[in-house]
């Protein structure tokens, strides 16, 4: 409870029926209307303050929609005295009236629930959730022009899916001046105008929640959007749009706080973070390390599970933050929710309680953010991640980009396209997202298989390969896959694009990763009776997993589901980036066939050797002796010094480092092996960047700087594996029903996990 409560209600006894009212049906209600005065003030606003779904409670089948809502408009309701129609405070038209049906449907009928639209604010003058989401019959518009009788004002507006165009000056109405939660996707119209217009502070100060997700924004109107409500909203919904990572510098510096959450407070289980002399490329951004303690490496330790200790003040008269300072959630609370559902529910118990609820909350910057179906890639994300302070609490991004540094040099393979997120994992450990607590990602952040497509390659034959050497690659350049125990914290996962047929990998990284979900269940039962009667509480951990499966993939050549709704032409076509013949021709064998195309295929033959060996096909034959080409050749150190320009530096100053290059002999690390012989390619001597946890554990030795482009380029597939893939005949099992084989195996038993876990399909 943000307010107090008045006298009167803090000295009065608590009402008996306050108590019983919510375990009564609905379908009593109008009887307990009828016992005397008392019950009547009780039970009449639960009757009238969402009356069109209470009246489906009570039994009205849908095809009388139309025929009930023209007798309850100009019948009931005029009949009404002003302070029962008071009473009503939500009207939601979701799943009412969508169609003309039924025996006692009229053309006047038809017409009653539109004509009466512009009237309701009128008729219901405490009206304060209104749902339109896409209603044939409903046109927001007429809204704008309401007189109000009141000062009550709507909270809560939801015009999803609404197919009628608002104009600019919609939202400078009396009517919207209270709104705290707007849902505005999928409608036509420009959200440039209306944000310079009226969908901006001046017109609505209490906006807490905005959805404008599928509205073709693109970069330019994103971040105006920023400028505008800056860290006014906690929640933001802008899936399904075109953004793209130019947005990302905007978004964290007007809508995220300042303030961060990281600390070096608990650097024995979560280890902190280094910021070297404030230096980093615009791409990754500011340069940072995670050191480790002799802890922080092990994730058996049980103190990982133990909450943050609450707020204590040197002084007896403070008891609450102040300005200056700020501490991370501890994990214990539950997770504010932003769905339209949630807000109504507040917002009408609210109305009965006459408290204020947690939705309408100080702005303080987003925590909730939903970026599904963009153009985003994944070093685009990652920087999001690494500098939003450890502010997020709710995270989506269903599908990602994943361009390796001069990818496009294979000008053979430009037709492919790969999304996930195969190394971000270590991103989402408390030390950097100190606050997330729900997570919607591409399942590849757990199964370490992305999804890929290729022209002229089978959906099936992608399959394989995806399944095949990408997943190889991936986990012997990033062996780091989520799992629950990387952040305790974290207490729901939604996996989307799961594959619904598999050859073996996805399938058992999902088991493998229900497995350690049960193995996180035990030891926090067990920390739970280790320190108990300590004062500390234990963290739940992972209680609900959600697995969002694709449609199943037919023989035709096709692309991945969501490809079709992100632009990925221009980021891997080759002709936009300055690569010689020479430097593409050493990477991949030029008789790739699969129907793909490539733009100097008539030049083949003047293409000149090149003196640096061919890295895809010759790197096998190096099995001893020290590497012979530069920079191996003129350093004898396992260091190189490399200037970064201004052009590319996070600050916009020119900078020194010395870059870990390797011994330049086999070693046991064979990610460390193939990134010393990528370095010799003076191409993939770029993108400059510090050792992450997964470098470390692939064998890169900690607080060093390595060049990415040379590491990223392990997990391009190879011409004999996409050969391979095209002509395979491995088969395939399903992997719902895997998932469910497994579950029944483990019911029951000390293996199984109590959480709740969600198949679903897609499509």
């Amino acid at each position: 409870m943000e307010t107090l409560p008045s006298y009167e209600r803090a000295t009065t006894a608590p009402d008996l029926l306050d108590l019983v009212a919510l375990y009564i049906p609905v379908k009593d209600w109008p009887r307990c209307c009828l016992v005397d005065r008392r019950f009547y003030r009780q039970f009449a606003p639960r009757l009238w303050q969402d009356p069109l779904v209470t009246i489906r409670c009570l039994g009205l089948h849908p095809n009388d929609d139309l025929a009930w809502y023209r007798r309850f408009i100009n019948r009931h309701i005029k009949a009404a005295r002003l302070e029962t129609r008071y009473y009503v405070r939500s009207l939601d038209f979701r799943s009412f009236a969508l169609r003309a049906s039924g025996l006692y449907s009229s053309e006047a009928s038809e017409r009653a629930i539109s004509e009466s639209f512009k009237y309701l604010p009128q008729l219901f003058p405490g009206l304060i959730c209104l749902f339109v989401d896409g209603h044939p019959e409903l046109n927001p518009e007429s809204l704008a022009t309401v007189t109000r009788t009141s000062s009550q004002s709507l909270q809560l507006l939801d015009l999803a899916r609404c197919p009628y165009e608002l104009t600019p000056k919609f939202f400078t109405s009396g009517l919207f001046g209270s709104l705290v939660y707007l849902d505005m996707s999928f409608t036509p119209g420009s959200v440039k105008t209306a944000v310079l217009s009226s969908l901006n502070p001046d017109t609505l100060p209490g906006l807490r929640v905005l959805r404008v997700a599928g509205r073709e924004m693109d970069n330019l109107t994103a971040s105006l959007l920023f400028r505008t409500f800056r860290r006014q909203l906690w929640s933001l919904d802008l899936s399904n749009n075109k953004l793209g990572d130019g947005i990302i510098d905007d978004l964290i510096e007007h809508c995220i706080s300042p303030s961060t959450f990281h600390t070096e407070a608990h650097f024995d289980t979560e280890g902190r973070l280094i910021l070297p002399k404030d230096i980093g490329s615009r791409k990754y951004g500011p340069f940072e390390f995670i050191e480790e303690s002799e802890r922080s490496k092990h994730e058996r330790d049980l103190e990982r599970y133990l909450s943050d200790s609450p707020f204590y003040s040197r002084r007896a008269d403070q008891t609450e933050l102040q300005e200056w300072q700020d501490i991370r959630p501890d994990g214990l609370a539950p997770l504010r929710r932003d769905d339209v559902n949630t807000a109504k529910r507040l917002l009408l118990s609210e109305s009965l309680s006459a408290t204020a609820g947690s939705l309408d909350s100080r702005g303080s910057g987003l925590t909730h953010l939903y970026l599904n179906r963009n153009k985003f890639t994944v070093s685009g994300i990652e920087r999001l991640i690494r500098t939003s302070r450890g502010r997020l609490e709710h995270f989506e991004c269903d599908s990602c980009l994943y361009t390796p540094t001069n990818f496009q040099t294979g000008q053979t393979l430009k037709g492919i396209r790969i999304l996930g997120f195969p190394g971000s994992a270590p991103l989402f450990r408390p030390v950097i997202s100190s606050a997330i607590r729900s997570l919607r990602v591409h399942h590849s952040l757990v199964t370490q298989v992305p999804s890929i497509s290729m022209e002229g390659l089978s959906s099936k034959s992608a399959a394989r390969l995806a399944e095949g050497q990408l997943f190889r690659n991936i986990r012997r350049a990033y062996p780091l896959a989520l799992a629950p125990d990387t952040n305790p914290r974290i207490t729901s996962l939604t996996l989307t694009n799961i594959p619904a047929r598999s050859t073996g990998p996805v399938i058992e990284q999902l088991i493998r990763f229900l497995d350690l979900a049960c193995v996180q269940q035990k030891a926090i039962k067990h920390a739970e009776s280790l320190f108990h009667g300590r004062g500390s509480s234990v963290l739940k951990g992972l209680r609900h997993i959600r697995l969002e499966l694709d449609p199943n993939f037919s023989d035709s050549n096709s692309v991945i589901s969501t490809s079709s709704d992100v632009d990925f032409d221009r980021l891997l076509d080759p002709a936009e980036e300055s690569f010689s013949q020479e430097s593409t021709s050493k990477f991949f064998d030029d008789d790739v066939s699969f129907g793909i195309t490539s733009r100097s295929a008539s030049k083949k033959t003047q293409v000149q050797p090149s003196k640096v060996p061919a890295i895809t096909e010759d790197y096998p034959q190096w099995t001893s002796g020290r590497l012979k080409s530069p920079p191996y050749s003129d350093v004898s150190s396992e260091y190189v010094t490399c200037n970064v320009d201004a052009v590319v530096s996070w600050s916009g100053n020119f900078y020194s480092v010395s870059v870990w290059i390797g011994s330049g002999y086999i070693g046991p690390h064979a990610a460390v092996n193939e990134y010393m012989w990528n370095v010799q390619d003076p191409n993939l001597r770029t993108n400059i960047g510090p050792a992450t946890p997964n470098h470390v554990v692939a064998g890169v030795p900690p607080m060093t700087y390595i060049f990415y482009a040379a590491w990223e380029a392990m997990i391009v597939p190879k011409s004999s594996a996409i050969r391979e893939a095209a002509n395979s005949s491995t088969g395939f099992r399903d992997v719902a029903g895997a998932i469910k084989e497994y579950r029944i195996r483990t019911k029951g038993t000390g293996e199984h996990w109590d959480g709740k876990l969600e198949l679903v399909r897609t499509g």
